[in-house]
């Protein structure tokens, strides 16, 4: 090849590789020569910036350590309140416990106990594929927004704590140190570290409850503040009435068997035939057309039985129809159900233009020492046996009230009232059990009296207080307290809202706790709910 083609051929190639990209050659760089002082320099420079980089990170974790930053960045301002990350775990914390509180029979079918609940997506949660950090941290946002509302408005108002909830809040002081020292922890500071975060300490733990206290006494407070006559109660009452009445009545379903609905419908009318306006026809007629294998509930004359029901708690299939203003007492009638057929019979109607009533009562707990937990026969005798015991105790006595509530204290095994001398106070129909209701609201009832009520959480020895307010006045109060309430609130802080801070949040505790037998136990708060 003459030398003139060869170089013709180097430049076509060199063409070739610049514009197609195909043909590639690899270029190599002359490596630069470093002197013995500069290759020293280079090490030393490099040594040093990990050596920066190792301090700084030490440094790091030991300021972590110490709680500044958690006691003084600012993980949320609210308002004009900066809340500090410690501040933010109270608030983070206390919302999962509530949470936890309310689903704990359920928890484990909501967690997976084998992953962190941080990283699991919380079905409670308004946006999608939110997890429960994001659902707990909403929480927590919101829960501070609306406790920095009310607490800046008591401050407007001037609102005080009362020297007893003051004195509650420093004893909580007292009620750390004995959860502290049953847990084996040093003492106070070191339980609400380990429960609530790092920099979290009695101190800053006292501020957060007695803001929270402020903000639940100034809601209940303000709530109280409105005032109603007869005349506006009566409106509202009037205005509501289908959500306040309530109704009484029978029913008796009838489920379909696969596609066979033509054969529910005929039993349900074959039942509804045989009833001739009368409570003890529909028990019969029910305990006739029952299934076998349900025949001894429907034994039972209350089986069928729904007493003081609201519309709001009927199944809309026929609520519609109990509560139309023509309904007479005994009426009867036949409805389809998503399930099959329902035979319903109207018992009555209940305005509330009743007296509600105060009862004390004593209760002895029937036992349960049948096979499969029941009560058996002896249960009730030895319950009876002693309830009696302490009726002629009480019969013995001068036989106050005073003594009464005294006695209720020292023996009454519900819970709900000991204490307080056994008392309730406007009882209304529909809260308590049906046998408890009927001594309560006996139309002979005067106040002194006594006697004893079997219900099924064992017997009663019952004393007559008196009565309390009509219960429909009670009812149209509450409510229109209640409106009136959340409308202040919701536009007093329309304009609060919490900014998070990203800088401050790296300073937070979400890690949750890991919930067994041996978690130790919340510290109990103040909860500030609306009205």
């Amino acid at each position: 090849m003459s030398a003139s083609r060869e170089k013709k051929l180097r430049r076509e190639l060199r063409e070739m590789e610049e514009t197609s990209g195909i043909v590639k050659k690899e270029k190599t760089k002359k490596k630069k020569y470093r002197t013995p002082r500069q290759q020293r320099m280079i090490r030393n420079t490099v040594w040093t910036a990990i050596i920066l980089v190792l301090v700084l990170a030490i440094g790091t974790a030991v300021l972590n350590s110490t709680g500044i930053p958690q006691r003084n960045a600012t993980a949320v301002t609210v308002g004009e309140h900066k809340i500090s990350p410690v501040e933010f775990n109270y608030f983070y914390q206390d919302s999962f416990y509530q949470v936890y509180s309310t689903y704990s029979s359920l928890w484990s079918y909501m967690v997976d106990p084998n992953l962190p609940l941080a990283g699991q997506e919380c079905f409670m949660a308004e946006e999608e594929g939110a997890t429960w950090k994001d659902f707990l941290t909403d929480a927590a946002c919101d829960a501070a927004i609306q406790v920095y509302a009310l607490y800046d408005a008591a401050q407007e108002e001037g609102f005080a704590l009362t020297q007893e909830e003051l004195d509650g809040i420093k004893a909580t002081e007292e009620t750390m140190a004995t959860y502290a020292e049953s847990y084996g922890f040093n003492d106070a500071d070191h339980y609400l570290e380990n429960a609530y975060g790092k920099g979290c300490e009695m101190e800053s733990y006292l501020n957060y409850l007695t803001v929270q206290q402020t903000a639940s006494s100034y809601a209940a407070h303000k709530a109280e503040s409105y005032t109603y006559d007869d005349a506006a109660l009566r409106a509202y009452y009037d205005e509501h009435k289908q959500d306040f009445d309530k109704v009484s009545y029978r029913l008796f379903t009838v489920t379909t068997e696969g596609e066979d609905s033509a054969a529910a419908k005929t039993t349900a009318d074959s039942m509804a035939a045989e009833l001739d306006g009368t409570a003890q026809s529909f028990i019969d007629a029910a305990l006739t057309y029952a299934p076998e294998e349900q025949k001894e509930y429907y034994e039972e004359a209350s089986y069928t039985e729904r007493r003081n029901y609201t519309y709001s708690n009927i199944s809309t299939d026929y609520a519609d129809w109990l509560f139309a203003a023509e309904r007479i007492e005994g009426e009867s009638q036949v409805f389809a159900t998503s399930t099959g057929y329902a035979v319903v019979m109207f018992m009555g109607r209940d305005n509330n233009e009743y007296n509600t009533a105060n009862v004390r009562h004593i209760l002895v707990q029937v036992g349960a020492t049948g096979e499969n937990g029941e009560s058996t026969e002896s249960d009730w005798a030895a319950c009876l046996e002693e309830i009696e015991a302490i009726q002629a105790e009480w019969e013995a006595s001068d036989m106050t009230e005073a003594t009464f509530a005294t006695m209720a204290d020292e023996k009454s095994q519900d819970t709900g009232s000991v204490g307080n001398g056994g008392l309730y106070e406007n009882v209304y129909k529909g809260q308590m059990v049906a046998e408890f209701e009927d001594w309560c609201f006996d139309e002979a009832r005067v106040v002194g009296d006594t006697g004893l009520v079997k219900t099924s959480y064992g017997y009663h020895l019952m004393y007559f207080s008196g009565t309390g307010d009509q219960y429909w006045k009670t009812v149209s109060d509450s409510s229109l307290r209640s409106e009136d309430y959340n409308n202040w609130y919701t536009e007093y802080s329309a304009a609060y809202e919490a900014k998070v801070n990203g800088f401050g949040q790296m300073y937070t505790n979400k890690m949750l706790p890991t919930l067994n037998a041996n978690t130790a136990a919340a510290p109990t708060t103040a909860a500030t709910t609306e009205e």
